[in-house]
C-alpha cells in the first residue's frame, strides 16, 4: 500500500495495482495537464492538475464502494483512469478534437497503461467500465465531488465548494445501475449541485480564461496539429511547439497568452445562433481580420441536475422533485451561458463596426 498526501482528502491509499497504473507514462502525463485550463490567469493558485484530481476521484470511489460492496472492484480503477485521455489544458481543445472520453479509450488500447490493465482485465472489459462507470457517470458521483471541492480549494477556498462529502458518501447507494442518494444525504447532495451552479459564473466561465482558451484554440487550429500528435502531448509539449512555430500568427497568439496581453471582449450575447450564421460569422471575421478577431461559441453546459435521484422511503425520485432549490437550478441552467467575439486591443472598434453591419 502506498500513501499519497493530498491537501483536500488527507492521505490517499493506493494498492499495488493502482500504484502500477499511476506509474505509467500515460498517467504521469496528467501531472502536466492543468485541471482548469487557463483559470490560473484569473486565479493564480489554480495550477492543480488532472493527476491529483484522478487520485482524489479514486479515493472517493473507494469510500463509496465501502458502503456498496456489490460494485465491482474494476470500477475503482476505471475511476482512477477516467481522465487519462485529456488533451493539454483539459477541455480547451475539445472543439477541435474528439472528446477526451474517446481519447481515453484509445490510450487504454494503445498505451503502456493497457499492458498493466491486461494483467487483471481484458481491454474490452475495461473499456466497458470506462464507458459506463458506476462511480463517475452520474450527476452525483466521485468525479464531481472531487473536482468541486478541489477547484474551490485552489481558487482561493471559495465558499461554493463547502460540501459535506463524508455525509454524502455515507448516503450514496448503488441500485445496480446508478448511485442514488438516501434521504439523510439530500441536504449534502443539494449543496453539491448548488456549488456546481455557482462555480460556473465565478470560475468555469470566467472571461479571462475563456479569452485565453479561444486564443489557444486558434493557435492550434492554425498550426494544424494532427490528432495523432496532440493526443499524447502535455502542456509543455504544446506550448513549446507553438512558441517555435514557423507561422508568425501562431507565435503571436502564444506570446500574447504568455505575456497576458489577451484579446478584449467586443460583443457577447446569450441569444442562440443557428449553425449557418455561426459558420458565416466565423468565416467573415477570418477574412476581414485574420487571427486578430475570434468568435467563441461554446456548447451549452450540461446542467444535468435532473439526473440526480434520491430514495424517499421505498420510492426513487428525481432530486429536483423534492428540492425546490435544485428545481430552480434546472430552470436557470442557461443563465450564465453566452458566446462572444474577442479582438486585439487596437482593432476593437473596427470589429464592433463590422458586427453592427453583420447583424
Amino acid at each position: 500500500m502506498k500513501l499519497v498526501h493530498d491537501p483536500v482528502h488527507g492521505y490517499i491509499e493506493l494498492d499495488e495495482f493502482a500504484r502500477r497504473l499511476v506509474d505509467t507514462p500515460e498517467f504521469q502525463r496528467l501531472r502536466r495537464i492543468t485541471q482548469l485550463g487557463f483559470a490560473f490567469l484569473a486565479y493564480p493558485s489554480a495550477r492543480h492538475t488532472r493527476f491529483e484530481h484522478s487520485l482524489g476521484t479514486f479515493h472517493l470511489a473507494k469510500k463509496i464502494r465501502t458502503y456498496n460492496p456489490e460494485i465491482e472492484e474494476g470500477a475503482l480503477y476505471a475511476a482512477l483512469l477516467h481522465d487519462i485521455g485529456h488533451y493539454p489544458f483539459s477541455h480547451t481543445l475539445e472543439g477541435l478534437y474528439p472528446r477526451h472520453e474517446e481519447n481515453a479509450l484509445w490510450v487504454i488500447e494503445n498505451g503502456s497503461v493497457g499492458d498493466i490493465i491486461r494483467e487483471n482485465y481484458s481491454i474490452q472489459e475495461f473499456k466497458k467500465l470506462l464507458k459506463h462507470p458506476p462511480l463517475v457517470s452520474g450527476d452525483i458521483d466521485a468525479d464531481r465531488m472531487d473536482y468541486l471541492v478541489r477547484d474551490a480549494y485552489y481558487t482561493g477556498g471559495a465558499a461554493y465548494g463547502v460540501v459535506d462529502l463524508e455525509r454524502l458518501v455515507r448516503n450514496l447507494k448503488f441500485d445496480g445501475k446508478m448511485l442514488v442518494v438516501e434521504e439523510k444525504g439530500i441536504m449534502a447532495a443539494q449543496n453539491l449541485l448548488l456549488s456546481r451552479a455557482m462555480m460556473y459564473p465565478t470560475v468555469y466561465f470566467h472571461h479571462t480564461a475563456k479569452i485565453a482558451e479561444a486564443m489557444l484554440r486558434k493557435a492550434v487550429e492554425l498550426e494544424e496539429i494532427a490528432l495523432e500528435e496532440i493526443r499524447l502531448m502535455d502542456e509543455i509539449d504544446l506550448v513549446s511547439r507553438l512558441r517555435n512555430s514557423e507561422k508568425v500568427e501562431v507565435r503571436e497568439l502564444i506570446r500574447a497568452i504568455d505575456d497576458r496581453k489577451l484579446y478584449k471582449r467586443v460583443y457577447c450575447s446569450n441569444k442562440e445562433l443557428d449553425e449557418k450564421t455561426i459558420s458565416t460569422l466565423k468565416r467573415e471575421l477570418q477574412e476581414e481580420f485574420g487571427h486578430s478577431a475570434l468568435l467563441d461559441y461554446p456548447p451549452k453546459p450540461k446542467y444535468e441536475e435532473r439526473n440526480a435521484f434520491v430514495k424517499i422511503g421505498s420510492k426513487t425520485k428525481r432530486l429536483s422533485e423534492v428540492s425546490p432549490l435544485v428545481r430552480s437550478l434546472v430552470e436557470m441552467k442557461d443563465v450564465y451561458w453566452r458566446w462572444c467575439v474577442y479582438a486585439r486591443e487596437g482593432i476593437r472598434e473596427k470589429v464592433r463596426q463590422f458586427l453592427s453591419r453583420f447583424f
